[in-house]
């Protein structure tokens, strides 16, 4: 049974960038904001209005207009777990984005605390939301029954550990289907009340076109008392394709 999570002894910088042409070749940009159970009301509501205001908005790549369209879903939604599903297999979307529990590496939380898409890596875990504490397994049928399209995508998980959790099950998901996508995922606890600081500047960095190493430092600096660290899984390691430019 694992009580603790490997966690890797160097932060080792990414290199590159996202792959802004295959995001912004159809001239739209779309991103699925997911904001799990019982994440902190404030944060929801202050991260609202600069979404409303993105969504609808223009930016210009290579001289061509792209139309930035947010889709935001909290547990307040009919199904957010299938409307998560259906993200990450619509082609049409670019940015997925989960911020929440991690249940402790049994998968995201959406309506309830039991309303998990299961993505674990089949490790033996605590679940230490009630006691005495109960051993689980953290399996992945949510995400092995999941088909990831064969299109550039980035997957963003901001939830405790999810690189120790979640970055196994997920990869392994991404080759079998073959798809090119950028996993991005977080060492040690993240601290929820300031995670739309990090969801945001992810997202204002890719609106300048930022590279990773820069994302990367930015997520890195809202620490707020504690400590994370982003990881990015390029693409073309977890799929064995290179993704045209």
């Amino acid at each position: 049974m694992r009580r603790t999570v490997q966690r890797a002894p160097n932060d080792t910088l990414p290199i590159g960038s996202p792959n802004y042409e295959a995001m912004f070749g159809d001239g739209k940009l779309r991103i699925a904001i997911f904001w799990g159970y019982d994440h902190p009301r404030d944060t929801i509501i202050g991260s609202l209005p600069i979404f409303t205001t993105l969504n609808g908005k223009k930016l210009f790549y290579k001289g061509l207009p792209v139309t930035i369209e947010v889709g935001m879903i909290t547990q307040i939604d009919k199904n957010p777990k299938n409307i998560f599903k259906m993200a990450l297999e619509d082609p049409t979307v670019d940015i997925v984005i989960y911020s929440g529990h991690a249940r402790y590496g049994g998968g995201m939380a959406f309506s309830s605390l039991n309303d998990i898409f299961k993505c674990g890596n089949g490790d033996f875990i605590e679940d230490r939301h009630k006691k005495p504490y109960k051993i689980i397994k953290a399996t992945s049928e949510d995400l092995d029954s999941t088909i990831f399209p064969n299109n550039y995508k980035i997957v963003f998980l901001n939830c405790c550990d999810s690189d120790g959790h979640f970055r196994e099950s997920w990869k392994r998901r991404f080759f079998e289907c073959g798809s090119p996508i950028e996993l991005l995922t977080v060492e040690y606890p993240v601290f929820n009340f300031y995670d739309h600081k990090r969801v945001l500047n992810l997202l204002q960095n890719m609106l300048t076109f930022a590279d990773w190493k820069t994302i990367k430092s930015h997520y890195d600096s809202e620490i707020y008392k504690r400590r994370n660290r982003l990881i990015v899984d390029s693409a073309y390691k977890s799929s064995g394709k290179r993704v045209k430019k």
